[in-house]
């Protein structure tokens, strides 16, 4: 019997399968197979849910079940943010969870791994015993430490995680450095104000000046949009500082166009127009300032011709910023995170709050500096999923960076160029990392430098084991490939990281196909290698309970669906900066954040280009590339995730690369021509990947466009590339971060 597509989603007692075991086909086809009916454990109805993607958002959403199928997705119009919709990648999801391409029950790699890899099914059990026969080998030739966790944000919350660090404690596992988003920010930010911490989005309404710099809320903040847009309706300015060019800047009252990495300069001539043009606030910056007189003496080093010629954006341009952002009543500055995923990155965003302190815009209704909000974690105790007492004692761990991992994946025999050999982490030799446990995540397509992370899944000696709803790029690489549930096939507590709210998510769905949660799967992996700790038996409620340390109880909270920390509102009202001094701080003395003997204490202006030290800036070979490569979100994207849904990936081309009309006419290069795009990357190896031209005025010339995160499978211009192929794997200035957008690259036709 078979079963259309669109009376499945009319709500019929069937879980749709594919006819096929595995893969990404994107096929035409529409008819998908009707497997056995399985009773659900709780009735039909709507089910409040937390979508729990790397978004700051965390729409609280509901799905409708009926028959034990979910048949439809839609916001929760009772929630302050989401309010009654969810993001065009929510609309998507009924197509994703039901999509024939989900994986559907465990299964182990038979022939070579790579592109094309094949695999036989296997029962959990098998999976199970044979996984933790394997890793107990490894530990026990090697130790805990040879085995690495990579996961970042496929599924983020306290159920997603919990297993899997009981797990990596109880084996005293290698630890992952998850810095690839946002922590430069963390520290450029921290260095003035004493954190990075800041209003919740809902005062942008109130706010006279709403300022987003290096932000596509289109792609990364969809519903902070309305909030801005009230604002804007009660008179509000909106001005935007993005190289791209972002729906919010087309509607900007102001718009400045810098040329990548420049920011801090550009920050040094408004900084300076405001001093020139007396719009400062005196009072302000002499009660809750500090070295106030070293910020005019760098300011007073750069002319206005030379900023102007550094950074590309005319001294009237960034005059009439000045003059609107400081002659409003209240100003609110929202910091983007694309923007300090370069080799300065953390001394751009140290830079930015500047302007902020000369005018006085913290402490009121609608001012300040928003970059990421953790208050709703204050609702969790952080301490109970993990169980880190299951650690052994005396136990070895050493560190991965995330954003490093092609380096610490190499060969043993791996020659370097500086006479070092065999896998790095952070420059320095580390021991082999001999098993690798993925979950909630796709290196393949996320990581920079993707050529070099293959070198080291392509090595015999290294043992994969894979937890994804799909077979993604990286999952063809894996030994043991196991079907994970998606988000609402289990149960939840998830914290904005914008908002100030934490959420419940309920599980609305019995796990389809053979799949189970993460939780599940690593307490199957324990239990198998003779762990018998009674943290490998809790359920996923008790977790959950013992977590939440909320205003209300664990109970009222699954009724009432979100809680908030009590937050003292405007932000920072009594003025206590928790820096050490209590005042923000123009100039960073402390040494915690960088070295003050290579970057400038108050605002230092290198670029990835101009920088010249060590492992701070680019390369000769980098530098001598004719472009600059910027690679943001795309709004129908969440990294990598939805990138093989045809309800998205059939309404805007992921292979394609934006390049402004004049460089195309320079290079001869016209609209829907195939391009190869070439970079330098670690060894200085050539790395080319081969995109779609398409000609409009996304940026400035000399600077590239392309949506991050796209699968190398997917690239229907035959060529198996993708970007982050080409982006560069070095750390930032400041605390790890991942550098994106410090690369070069050229262009021609293909």
């Amino acid at each position: 019997m078979k079963l259309s597509r669109r009376n499945f989603i009319k709500g019929s007692g069937a879980v749709a399968v594919s006819t096929g075991l595995m893969g990404c086909s994107n096929s035409d086809d529409d008819d998908v197979q009707q497997p056995p009916v399985v009773e659900p454990p709780q009735p039909d109805g709507v089910y409040h849910t937390t979508c729990p993607r790397n978004c700051g958002d965390r729409c609280s959403l509901m799905v409708s079940v009926k028959d034990g199928v979910a048949v439809s997705i839609t916001g929760n119009t009772d929630h302050p943010v989401t309010a009654g919709t969810p993001c065009v990648k929510g609309h998507a999801y009924l197509e994703s969870i039901y999509s024939p391409d989900r994986l559907k029950q465990p299964m182990k790699r038979v022939g070579p791994r790579g592109p094309g890899a094949q695999f036989e099914p296997i029962t959990w059990e098998e999976a199970f015993t044979q996984i933790g026969a394997r890793l107990t080998d490894i530990i026990s030739t090697h130790s805990g430490n040879a085995v690495l966790p990579y996961v970042y944000s496929g599924y983020n919350g306290i159920g997603a995680g919990a297993g899997a660090d009981r797990f990596f404690n109880k084996i005293a596992g290698r630890k992952l450095e998850k810095n690839i988003c946002a922590s430069a920010g963390y520290s450029g930010m921290s260095s003035i104000l004493g954190e990075f911490s800041g209003p919740s989005p809902e005062d942008y309404a109130n706010t006279q000046c709403f300022v987003s710099w290096g932000t596509n809320e289109q792609s990364t903040n969809v519903h902070h949009l309305k909030f801005i847009n009230e604002a804007r309706d009660k008179g509000a300015k909106v001005l935007v500082v993005n190289p791209a060019r972002t729906p919010l800047a087309s509607q900007a009252d102001i718009w400045l166009q810098p040329k990548p990495g420049t920011d801090a300069t550009l920050v040094i001539g408004i900084a300076k127009v405001i001093i020139e043009e007396s719009l400062h606030d005196t009072a302000f910056i002499d009660a809750h300032t500090q070295d106030y007189d070293e910020l005019l003496a760098r300011l007073d080093e750069f002319t206005h011709e030379e900023i102007e010629e550094f950074t590309q954006v005319s001294k009237s341009e960034y005059q009439s910023f000045a003059r609107a952002y400081a002659n409003a009543g209240s100003a609110m500055i929202r910091i983007g995170y694309g923007l300090q995923r370069t080799l300065n990155g953390g001394r751009i965003v140290k830079s930015i709050p500047t302007i902020a302190a000369l005018t006085g815009n913290f402490g009121k209704v609608g001012a300040g500096v928003v970059y990421l909000n953790t208050q709703a974690g204050s609702l969790f105790n952080w301490s109970y999923p993990g169980a880190g007492h299951l650690e052994p004692e005396g136990s070895v761990r050493d560190t991965v960076n995330i954003s490093e991992i092609a380096k610490s994946l190499l060969p043993e025999d791996y020659q370097h160029e500086d006479g070092q050999i065999g896998p790095l982490a952070k420059g320095e030799p580390c021991d082999p990392i001999k098993a690798m446990i993925i979950y909630s995540s796709n290196p393949m397509a996320i990581a920079p430098d993707a050529d070099l992370i293959q070198k080291g899944l392509m090595r015999e000696d290294l043992f994969l084991v894979g937890l994804d709803l799909f077979q993604t790029d990286t999952m063809d690489y894996v030994d043991y490939l196991l079907p994970a549930s998606s988000f609402i096939e289990q149960e939840n507590l998830v914290d904005s990281y914008n908002c100030y709210y934490a959420k419940h998510s309920a599980q609305a769905i019995v796990p389809l196909h053979e799949s189970k949660p993460d939780l599940e799967i690593f307490q199957g992996i324990a239990k198998a290698m003779g762990f018998s700790d009674p943290e490998f038996d809790e359920s996923l409620e008790n977790i959950l309970r013992g977590t939440w340390a909320g205003n209300i109880s664990f109970d009222e909270m699954r009724v009432q669906y979100w809680d908030s920390p009590i937050v003292p509102y405007p932000y920072r009202k009594d003025f206590d900066f928790p820096t050490p001094s209590g005042k923000i701080e123009f100039k960073d003395t402390s040494g915690t954040y960088f070295d003050p003997e290579q970057f400038h204490p108050v605002i230092d202006v290198g670029t990835p280009e101009t920088n010249d030290f060590a492992d701070k800036g680019m390369t000769d070979e980098e530098k001598a590339r004719e472009f600059r490569l910027l690679s943001p979100a795309h709004p129908k994207l969440s990294n990598s995730q939805w990138a093989n849904i045809k309800y998205i990936t059939s309404t805007f081309p992921q292979h394609d690369v934006y390049i402004h009309p004049d460089d195309a006419a320079a290079k001869g290069i016209s609209e829907g021509d195939q391009v190869t795009l070439s970079a330098t990357r670690y060894g200085n190896r050539e790395v080319s990947i081969q995109y779609s031209a398409r000609v409009e005025k996304m940026t400035p010339p000399g600077t590239l466009l392309v949506w991050k995160n796209a699968w190398i499978k997917l690239n229907e211009n035959g060529s198996n590339t993708a970007i982050n192929q080409l982006t560069n794997g070095e750390l930032t200035d400041m605390n790890y971060c991942s550098s994106f957008h410090s690369t070069r690259v050229d262009v021609a036709l293909a």
